[in-house]
């Protein structure tokens, strides 16, 4: 591939009758040959990404295979690093959301627990951002990426196609699903997530995303959307959950300990890690309360 800049032109042979003095051209035979210009001449306008180190050349026709040419792009380290580098994910309401609600415009801060106000929530803890061209984007929330803290290892379960976006995540020896309470079609998944897992924890909103997909053909967002929560309704429940999650923190420590004494829960909130300090019983219980799919029917 040869770039074509304005400096060049006068030294450019590929697009001249002078492509008769080219090596290159001399090697080979011209089944269809040109006085105008080379035979072997094909041009087409490509892109480029101007934030990256390495410059890499994207045909024009192949834009929409790229993330740079779809709404994917809000989650592209390198466009993050730029456009919101306090790590606070872009902003883009749905056509089901309603503008009015004050709260779907900011992000918010519940008990330490980050909560953008136009994304949509399941009651198991995933977010969902759907853009306006239709890409559908899934994670989990901030407080799920609190209370796990840092996971042991990560494995996609569902992959493509028309499914329950899954993965199993490992915790302290404890495989712990998560599983999308909607059907839609899965296109991508975040396989750097398998080398990196910090980006779940440190970034859940943006580079720490889990399945990209979009709805089937025999249903609709509104479909998807159902019985998800967004703007003020969901930061009202995220407190509420926040809440729960330290009552049943609180719980747990005062158990009797080995003399039979309980210890005193010293108020505050739930800490980073919570799940992580948990026996394997407490583990189960308090992840099939508030985040698995059984966490739908509560």
């Amino acid at each position: 591939m040869i770039t074509r800049e304005s400096a060049q032109d006068d030294a450019e042979r590929c697009s001249s009758p002078e492509y008769v003095t080219c090596p290159a051209a001399k090697q080979h035979r011209e089944e269809r040959p040109s006085l105008a210009h080379c035979p072997f001449l094909e041009e087409s306008l490509v892109q480029y990404c101007a934030a990256a180190s390495v410059t890499k050349y994207i045909p024009y026709s192949e834009a929409l295979l790229s993330p740079c040419g779809t709404a994917s792009h809000r989650y592209c380290e390198l466009f993050l690093a730029i456009a919101s580098p306090g790590g606070t994910p872009s902003r883009e309401l749905s056509p089901a959301q309603d503008p009015p609600d004050k709260a779907l415009l900011v992000e918010h801060d519940v008990d330490g627990v980050k909560v953008p106000g136009w994304l949509w929530y399941s009651l198991n803890h995933f977010w969902l951002e759907l853009s306006s061209e239709g890409t559908i984007h899934i994670g989990i929330d901030g407080l799920l990426a609190r209370a796990i803290g840092t996971a042991d290892r990560l494995t996609f379960v569902t992959h493509s196609g028309l499914q329950f976006p899954t993965a199993v995540i490992s915790v302290s020896g404890v495989d712990l699903q998560l599983s999308f309470p909607r059907k839609l079609v899965i296109t991508k998944t975040n396989s750097y997530l398998r080398s990196n897992l910090s980006r779940i924890f440190e970034h859940p909103y943006t580079l720490g995303w889990l399945f990209e997909g979009v709805a089937s053909k025999t249903s609709d967002t509104d479909d998807i959307l159902k019985g998800l929560l967004t703007g003020s309704v969901a930061v009202k429940w995220m407190k509420h959950e926040a809440e729960q999650l330290t009552k049943r923190a609180h719980d747990i420590a005062a158990r009797p300990v080995g003399s039979g004494m309980p210890l005193m829960a010293d108020g505050g909130v739930s800490t980073s890690g919570l799940i992580r300090e948990l026996n394997r019983e407490d583990i189960l219980s308090v992840f099939n309360e508030f985040f698995s799919s059984n966490a739908q029917r509560r």
